[in-house]
């Protein structure tokens, strides 16, 4: 399966879970799963040794996969409409770091709608605001709500749902951990072998 995250650090939780105007946030939020999370570390982080971090593009890229990353919604749909892509990350730099208007939350919804387009389903979508995230996908498990949440659970959660080994010494707990899944990576027993060597050899396995 494919991932797409989106990061929007300026976006508030309140007005993210309650502003009934952001249809197509609220689309996805009745798909999947949504809530705070409880602390400020970095979500895209996947595990830490000694002085390396490895992230969810990282990860991504020792498995051979196609990732990018953006700061602007066009750029990343001329990507997806592309269709070669495994992992794409967005920053969204073209909205305030702080202080959204009520035009910047009704921004961000159409944005997100237009999107939404060029997404199939076998794609997991993540979006992270300021301490929240919503994450909806067809095999998803989980619904609702979801507390107690922490950063460092979305990274291995994506990869889980997407279907990939964990490493290890993995920073968090996948959400859907022991849930049975209905997705695969598509990487193949020798693929798979690959992965792992080079994740032990970064000293992750």
């Amino acid at each position: 399966m494919k991932i797409l995250a989106l990061e929007f650090p300026g976006a508030e939780t309140q007005t993210l879970f309650n502003e009934t105007r952001l249809e197509n946030l609220r689309r996805l939020m009745d798909m999947g799963c949504f809530g705070e999370l409880r602390d400020p570390a970095e979500w895209n982080v996947l595990a830490r040794h000694e002085n390396h971090t490895l992230t969810l593009m990282e990860f991504f890229q020792q498995a051979n996969k196609q990732c990018a990353s953006f700061d602007d919604f066009s750029s990343l749909r001329a990507k997806l409409e592309a269709g070669d892509w495994d992992f794409c990350q967005l920053t969204a730099r073209s909205f305030p770091a702080d202080n959204w208007s009520a035009d910047d939350y009704m921004n961000f919804d159409r944005e997100l709608g237009d999107t939404l387009q060029y997404l199939s389903d076998d794609t997991i979508i993540a979006i992270l605001g300021k301490g929240c995230f919503v994450l909806a996908s067809a095999n998803n498990p989980l619904s609702g709500e979801l507390k107690n949440a922490s950063s460092t659970d979305v990274a291995p959660t994506l990869i889980e749902l997407a279907g990939y080994p964990l490493p290890s010494s993995v920073e968090g707990k996948s959400w859907v951990a022991g849930m049975e899944l209905k997705s695969s990576s598509g990487l193949t027993v020798e693929e798979e072998e690959i992965l792992r060597d080079r994740l032990s050899g970064l000293g992750y396995i």
